[in-house]
């Protein structure tokens, strides 16, 4: 039985990442035709928009979206769960839309605070609208997820991506339109995914507006603003630090190697959308806490894993050559060196996602507030510290560190209201072995000169690799290390 759920939270996580890493990382996907047709300064201009789209969507959704969420699952009838959702979308509507109409009037102040030109205003301009389409999209999407149609939900978002690939092909290549074209593609693919969605869904809405179901989820949910908010502004601040220190090119090409670093977060993003339904369904099994523990230990290996081959081959991959374009332009290739730190930061985050039982578990959302704001702090302390002295690699070790003090603090927390033995005897070997092999390759290549020697360089990766998974079958057969805890 056990074993049948561990495989079941991960096969989840597998469809649902395949179409959730296409639509919301999309941007990795079109790299190499954005950092061919668009300059470091262009990128840099786009990055700082796109950065205000995630922080703006806390406030469009203010908690909305994971107390839809957690109601919906727990609905025992349908005549619930459309009372549900069509008060949070009704309610969603009017708020989103009022909040486009005042984006939208004040464009070229926000293009000002974000960019320090009025002139990017109708990027402001497009992105209220895209605000508005994106914050109704959520909710259908929750549904099927809340159900486990997992290959609806999937192929929704894969059929999406190809929308919005085609817009970008044609506007950026074809048209030879500028950065705004990105904008025009994310709303015609948004508005597509909102139809469709709908459509699977439409049996849940209903037009009535309940304020007693209404008040119920706000309350719960408006903790989740400032959850929301400090984790993503812990995510993007850097971006504003690097452009105040040393300009919009700094930013285009320290946000375009970040993409790379984000195929961590690809992972994370498909397992996270498969979670939460799955640790709520659970909360009455006897053996739910040896299930989260197993489910744990084996995202570090995959996790641990994924971190080193992605470090080791990242820099050859974009550099392969397919005509006049490379996977990332070769303006872009200096910023590089910031993967492996954003790699292993993003791996937190999924160990942090791990931990998020206990709150919804035992009511206790305040803790992850208290971890996401000390993340935040922290992230604003390092950031001013270290980007005005060594730059992209200084915001890149700001956002590593962040997230591990992010982790350590909801650890600590979550392990006093809701206890579980973690196999950390098998997961920190495998942590640090990753970690170690890295920074062997990297430092290797000048301690021993062999960064211009191929053969040796791709030799030493393909052993990294043999070695790491040698110490996981090794750890996998540890006994775990047992203790007793009354908490």
């Amino acid at each position: 039985m056990m074993q049948a759920q561990i495989k079941k939270i991960f096969s989840h996580s597998l469809i649902y990442g395949v179409g959730n890493i296409l639509n919301r990382f999309l941007g990795f996907l079109l790299l190499p035709i954005y950092t061919h047709y668009f300059d470091p300064q262009q990128f840099g201009v786009f990055s700082l928009v796109y950065a205000f789209w995630f922080i703006a969507t806390v406030f469009y959704l203010f908690g909305m979206e994971t107390a839809f969420q957690k109601y919906f699952v727990e609905a025992k009838d349908d005549e619930k769960r459309k009372k549900i959702f069509g008060s949070s979308w009704i309610l969603v509507f009017c708020s989103s839309l009022a909040l486009s109409l005042i984006i939208y009037f004040i464009s070229p102040s926000i293009s000002y605070l974000l960019t320090g030109n009025p002139h990017h205003s109708h990027l402001i301009q497009l992105l209220a609208i895209l605000l508005f389409i994106d914050a109704l999209s959520r909710f259908p999407m929750i549904i099927l997820n809340a159900q486990e149609r997992s290959k609806i939900y999937t192929l929704i978002n894969i059929s999406t991506v190809i929308v919005n690939i085609f817009f970008n092909v044609l506007f950026i290549i074809i048209y030879q339109w500028s950065i705004e074209a990105i904008f025009y593609s994310f709303i015609i693919s948004y508005s597509y995914q909102l139809v469709i969605s709908f459509i699977f869904c439409y049996k849940f809405f209903s037009f009535k507006f309940d304020k007693a179901q209404i008040k119920e989820l706000t309350s719960f949910g408006i903790t989740f603003l400032f959850y929301g908010l400090f984790l993503i502004s812990l995510d993007l601040i850097d971006r504003f630090f690097l452009r105040y220190y040393w300009g919009e090119d700094i930013v285009g090409i320290y946000s375009a190697c970040y993409r790379i670093g984000v195929a961590m977060n690809l992972v994370i993003s498909g397992f996270r959308t498969a979670w939460i339904p799955f640790f709520l369904k659970l909360k009455d099994d006897e053996n739910n806490k040896e299930i989260f523990s197993q489910i744990f230990t084996y995202f570090t290996y995959g996790g641990m894993m994924l971190f080193l081959i992605v470090s080791l081959f990242a820099s050859d991959i974009v550099r392969i050559q397919i005509g006049d374009f490379s996977f990332l332009g070769q303006k872009y290739w200096g910023g590089m060196s910031i993967v492996p730190y954003i790699l292993l930061a993003y791996f937190f985050f999924g160990l942090f996602t791990n931990l998020n039982i206990a709150s919804y578990y035992e009511n206790k959302i305040k803790y992850l507030i208290y971890s996401t704001l000390a993340g935040c702090i922290s992230n604003i302390v390092f950031n001013f510290i270290l980007i005005p002295r060594i730059s992209i690699i200084g915001a890149a070790l700001a956002t590593l560190l962040s997230y591990y003090i992010m982790f350590i603090v909801l650890y600590y927390f979550s392990q006093k209201i809701y206890y579980i033995q973690y196999e950390w005897n098998k997961i920190v070997p495998i942590i640090l072995s990753a970690v170690t092999l890295v920074m062997i390759n990297i430092y290797s290549y000048e301690i021993f000169g062999i960064k211009n020697k191929p053969e040796y360089t791709y030799f030493l990766k393909v052993l990294s690799i043999f070695v790491l998974f040698v110490v996981l079958l090794k750890v996998k057969h540890l006994q775990p290390i047992t203790t007793d805890n009354s908490e």
